[in-house]
């Protein structure tokens, strides 16, 4: 039995859009989700800070490409993660008007990372809550000191300790988003 070339060509027609509405609800499944995961997170907080610089940056039509530094945003947080694992704190005691912290740096990034932190982060947390903060090496060890002349706000400094110190304030968002622009560069 023949078949004859017109009954051909129909069968592969139906064949062929079989196979499609077979496909699309994979397709659609798939798409979905990738646009509707019900994770928010996309790993690690440094993958999903410069994730989220991106989305903004390609939201933006006004985005200036040719500035966008994204390793050096990489670079800066992996010292901030340093800075926050790679460090161990000695002491934390209570000192006229707020409190001092001794940490050791345990690894030569977290040692560069206290250097740069401390070139900056005290003037922030003066501009930002009127906190005096002062950063000195003794030795391998780091010494800060953070106080205030508001006296409700005294037992406060002495519980946020060195992370919480670090922590404080909402410049960091607007920070990161000015090294990843170019705005700002990380020496």
């Amino acid at each position: 039995m023949s078949i004859s070339n017109s009954a051909n060509q129909m069968i592969k027609w139906v064949a062929f859009f079989m196979i499609i509405a077979l496909a699309t609800p994979a397709y659609a499944q798939h798409d979905m989700a990738m646009s509707n995961s019900p994770l928010n997170q996309s790993g690690n907080e440094i993958f999903g800070t410069i994730q989220e610089v991106i989305q903004k940056l390609e939201a933006n039509p006004n985005t200036d490409w040719s500035k966008v530094n994204l390793e050096a945003l990489r670079q800066h947080l992996l010292d901030m993660k340093a800075f926050t694992e790679e460090v161990e704190v000695l002491s934390k005691k209570p000192i006229k008007n707020g409190v001092e912290v001794t940490v050791h740096p345990k690894s030569d990034r977290a040692v560069g990372a206290l250097k740069k932190l401390f070139k900056m982060h005290p003037n922030m947390i003066k501009s930002e809550k009127g906190w005096t903060m002062e950063a000195q090496q003794d030795g391998e060890n780091w010494v800060i000191t953070c106080t205030t002349e508001k006296a409700d706000e005294v037992d406060k400094i002495r519980a946020l300790g060195y992370i919480g110190l670090l922590a404080e304030g909402s410049h960091h968002q607007l920070h990161h988003w000015m090294v990843a622009t170019g705005q700002m560069h990380m020496n």
